[in-house]
């Protein structure tokens, strides 16, 4: 039976979330986008009749989605602005490790987006008053909650009327070779998966019953979109060393130099298959589920 991480594991996986969030930045600006779209900002100014608009990203981590959100709305510097013409507004980005809080802080001051602030919260139990944003995000965070639900419920209590909620959630793991290849290796190695860990990534893997839960969780005007894209990386290059960090850090940090190399090596052998032209070009899948409260 799987057990859901605490805070104080995450706590401890935040250094590792810290050391990566630079480098994967250009690539979760790219799937951010499909948030970006579905929250529609353009068409919420226009019913708020121009008003700046108040968003809510919830498990932030060290920026992202929030970074997008943010810019979206007019924040960063101005190479870096992809603001939509006539849309302002702000962002709160939270997350129940604060650590994580402190740090995208420290990144949207270097990368000047002043349109943003944090505040420690835990999504199942948050810290602000009925109907208080225009949307709430959330990218691959609810999933990892106690009580997913309770979550779903929460965003949708904090939701004003006719705003969105938007959550970005994994696809099933027979979807995700990556992960499929992690869950294997780390079990064969080390033997710890996923749900030796406490994770289960893949809870709303099922659309048709994710929609669901956003309905009983009071939305209406459900829908989901599923996307698979492929990145195109060197054959040389661990890539799924940030990943696997992220989720297992703390105990790869425990891991001796054999396990270590073991791991690579095994990775490597699972993911050749999605080698071409000397690029590995594996391929994630996500589904983008939106719902709105009337």
């Amino acid at each position: 039976m799987t057990t859901t991480p605490t805070s104080e594991t995450w706590q401890n996986l935040s250094t590792d979330w810290i050391t990566w969030a630079e480098r994967l930045a250009p690539a979760a600006e790219k799937i951010n986008r499909h948030m970006i779209e579905t929250a529609d900002l353009k068409g919420l100014s226009a019913k708020r009749e121009g008003a700046p608009l108040e968003v809510l990203d919830l498990a932030s981590g060290v920026g992202e989605p929030a970074f997008s959100f943010a810019r979206a709305l007019g924040g960063g510097s101005e190479e870096d602005r992809v603001n939509i013409p006539g849309v302002t507004g702000t962002v709160t980005a939270s997350d129940i490790v604060p650590d994580m809080c402190d740090a995208l802080m420290e990144r949207a001051s270097e990368e000047e987006i002043s349109n943003i602030k944090t505040i420690p919260a835990n999504m199942e139990n948050l810290p602000f008053a009925d109907q208080s944003f225009d949307v709430v995000s959330c990218r691959f965070g609810v999933m990892f909650c106690d009580d997913p639900d309770k979550a779903l419920r929460e965003a949708f209590r904090v939701l004003r009327p006719g705003g969105k909620a938007v959550f970005m959630v994994w696809a099933p793991l027979i979807d995700n070779p990556l992960f499929a290849a992690m869950d294997a290796v780390l079990g064969n190695i080390l033997g710890i998966g996923f749900d030796k860990a406490g994770l289960d990534p893949f809870c709303f893997g099922d659309a048709d019953k994710s929609m669901m839960r956003l309905e009983n969780a009071g939305f209406t005007g459900i829908e989901a979109t599923s996307h698979s894209p492929a990145g195109r990386i060197p054959e040389t290059a661990p890539f799924w060393k940030p990943q696997m960090d992220m989720l297992f850090g703390n105990v790869l940090r425990k891991s001796s130099d054999m396990e270590v190399g073991a791991i690579n090596a095994a990775m490597f052998e699972t993911l050749a298959p999605y080698i071409e032209d000397g690029h590995f070009q594996v391929p994630i899948c996500f589904h983008v589920l939106s719902g709105t409260r009337a």
